[in-house]
């Protein structure tokens, strides 16, 4: 569908029952890291950089630009989130901002768009969001 953001976990088995039942202790038990390391490979392409720990939600719109070096990939960088509050928000923003309101993803990311929705979720969850998150490639925030 075109107004749809998918968010991929990636898991070693996703046809398993279990992983269709969306089953978070599956997934994190077959959490498939060399899916993991092509996406961080791919985003580096695009200038990103994953200095910290992690985890990182990294996507890409349309998902065709992924690796492309002249294009936007957005990072949401957890490495500094030291409690479950923290790494609640950020994927709380990435649900309400970017998943939930495809007019900031439909044609791709926009610099102005995904900067907008950081200011929005910045004024309520305040300045450590602001830092972690990072919109990499042709323009910088």
């Amino acid at each position: 569908m075109k107004d749809q953001m998918i968010t991929v976990w990636p898991i070693d088995n996703p046809d398993a029952n279990q992983a269709r039942k969306d089953s978070c202790d599956y997934a994190v038990e077959h959490y498939d890291l060399n899916a993991s390391e092509a996406a961080i490979r791919d985003a580096r392409l695009q200038q990103a950089n994953f200095d910290g720990e992690g985890p990182y939600l990294v996507g890409w719109s349309p998902s065709n630009v992924r690796g492309a070096p002249d294009k936007l990939v957005l990072v949401i960088d957890m490495s500094a989130d030291n409690n479950q509050a923290l790494i609640d928000q950020k994927f709380l923003f990435w649900k309400k901002q970017i998943v939930d309101d495809p007019s900031r993803w439909r044609n791709g990311f926009s610099v102005e768009s995904v900067r907008a929705a950081i200011r929005i979720f910045a004024d309520q969850y305040g300045q450590a969001m602001l830092d972690a998150i990072k919109l990499l490639g042709e323009k910088k925030l």
